[in-house]
């Protein structure tokens, strides 16, 4: 009798133990997912952890905003919140919790409440993980603001918001002229002049405006500009204005102006159906010389002429030398975006690229397993490596290593070639370009074929463009269809911001897929 109530005992904690792990949203383990919501490398960390009816969790970086980060929830009950913080530190920190934006429902509170300590042979020795509480989120906006008391002015501050976020309402455009403004409609023909400062754009008030951006689109160029204006609240009204700079629509051509709630972490990808936009034509500026008529007449009239003329040269000179440093200043933006994003896809790859090798030990075949760590200790070092661009022949070699080392696993057959009359020593592109495509190519194309599974890869120069391709035999997929996929989304997202750096010679991506396989196409115009 005592051995069944033992075992009754035993069966009833399993069943209590499962509940406790099951009402959080966990990993493949079944342990609750930590998620890091407070700005990289920050001193003062924040955690969360959320219940199991949630269906997603967007978290954000790098934000152009005194907020440290920005957390999107969507179908959320509750929250739990936790810092990992030295045991011996914790009086010297403080935090606050807001509730939609006026609830406090703590204030200045010092982490006391330990869940779990760390030991010394961890990998956070001497650290503990303090609650900072469970809330209720439903419909709500919670920010979170942590401290150390040494450097209040280091505040780290998160906002969690789980509501659902509309499009923009009583959206309108303003060009904006010296001291007066100018509504503009759909379709509009402009022409850029230097009394032009820039457009003026007025939408309805939300509670959550920071996370609202404009997307600048000249469609002839297929270059692109994301801005994060400061949106300004217009006294004793509920809406508000954010302004655009004329330097990002100076050339002439078709333009869209898009206003839009950032729902990924990649800024450039829109919800269609929460979007606003505007299309308009820039017209080529007409050169025009201004006279005046109150100068004395005579002898004097050209002197004074040529002193307006020299003014009006040198006044020109002045706005595009102000021109050219905003765009240098754009591009180098870009550039910092580019790097986030490499700074996320090395990590990704070499992710994957150690799950292969999990999955050849797991498999017991230790022999392929050490072949497949031999290649990726060569390619470690190339795909870690900070060059932007690289050779033709530096990219063939990652991708024969790539390659090699899923033939290990999968079989495949593969071939790389280019065209005779490529220079591929001296020819560089930017490093990485075609191996999120070529994974994708492997792991959702021929995986299952084994030894039929074939790859083709070609580096093909047309006068004076560079055409990239990926070529498989699987049984391709729907290419309108956005997948979760991280390796394929920052390329995509990589490819715009490439766009917006090497604005004379665009990228253009082309993916077609049926049940014969799947092409990718890049083709670099004027590159060569």
């Amino acid at each position: 009798m005592k051995k069944i109530i033992f075992s009754l005992s035993l069966i009833l904690l399993a069943i209590v133990a499962h509940a406790q792990k099951s009402k959080y949203l966990v990993d493949e383990y079944g342990n609750p997912m930590h998620y890091s919501v407070a700005a990289k490398f920050s001193k003062c960390n924040v955690f969360l952890v959320v219940d199991s009816g949630t269906k997603k969790v967007t978290p954000f970086e790098y934000l152009n905003s005194a907020l440290n980060n920005i957390v999107l929830l969507n179908g959320a009950t509750s929250i739990e919140l936790e810092s990992r913080i030295q045991k011996d530190s914790l009086s010297f920190y403080r935090y606050s919790i807001i509730e939609n934006d006026s609830i406090i429902l703590k204030k200045d509170a010092i982490p006391i409440k330990v869940k779990y300590k760390w030991g010394r042979g961890s990998i956070l020795p001497n650290y503990v993980a303090v609650d900072l509480g469970v809330f209720n989120i439903v419909n709500k906006k919670i920010e979170i603001q942590i401290f150390n008391i040494v450097g209040k002015k280091r505040v780290s501050s998160v906002i969690i918001y789980n509501k659902s976020l509309v499009a923009p309402r009583s959206l309108s455009f303003e060009l904006l002229r010296g001291n007066s403004s100018e509504k503009i409609k759909a379709n509009r023909h402009l022409i850029i002049d230097e009394n032009l400062k820039g457009m003026r754009i007025s939408m309805k008030n939300t509670d959550f405006n920071i996370l609202y951006a404009v997307d600048v689109d000249h469609i002839d160029t297929h270059s692109s500009a994301l801005l994060e204006p400061k949106w300004k609240l217009i006294e004793g009204t509920d809406m508000i204005i954010g302004d655009v700079d004329v330097a990002n629509f100076v050339k002439p051509g078709k333009y869209v102006v898009s206003v839009y709630p950032k729902t990924k972490a990649f800024g450039y990808w829109k919800n269609k159906a929460l979007t606003q936009s505007l299309r308009f034509i820039v017209e080529k500026p007409k050169e025009s010389f201004f006279t005046s008529k109150d100068f004395l007449k005579g002898g004097i009239i050209g002197g004074f002429c040529g002193l307006i003329l020299v003014l009006i040269l040198n006044n020109r000179k002045k706005r595009a030398a102000k021109i050219i440093a905003q765009k240098l200043q754009e591009k180098e933006i870009a550039k910092l975006q580019l790097d986030s994003v490499r700074s996320q896809l090395n990590p990704h790859f070499l992710f994957n690229a150690l799950a292969g090798i999990q999955n050849l030990m797991n498999k017991n075949e230790i022999d392929n397993a050490n072949r497949y760590l031999s290649k990726f200790a060569r390619l470690t070092r190339n795909v870690l490596d900070h060059k932007e661009l690289i050779s033709l022949t530096a990219e063939k070699t990652l991708l024969d290593d790539y390659l090699q080392m899923e033939q290990l696993r999968f079989g495949c057959q593969y071939i790389i070639t280019a065209s005779s009359d490529l220079d591929v020593e001296n020819i560089e592109i930017p490093a990485m370009l075609l191996q999120p495509f070529v994974e994708n190519a492997v792991k959702h194309g021929i995986a299952g074929k084994g030894n039929d599974g074939k790859i083709e890869i070609s580096f093909i120069k047309q006068e004076t463009d560079l055409i990239l391709s990926v070529k498989d035999n699987g049984n391709g997929f729907d290419v309108e269809k956005d997948y979760a996929g991280l390796g394929l989304a920052l390329t995509k997202n990589r490819i715009s911001l490439l766009n917006s750096i090497y604005k004379e010679t665009t990228f253009l991506l082309e993916m077609k897929a049926d049940a014969n396989g799947t092409l990718i196409r890049i083709t670099i115009n004027q590159w060569l």
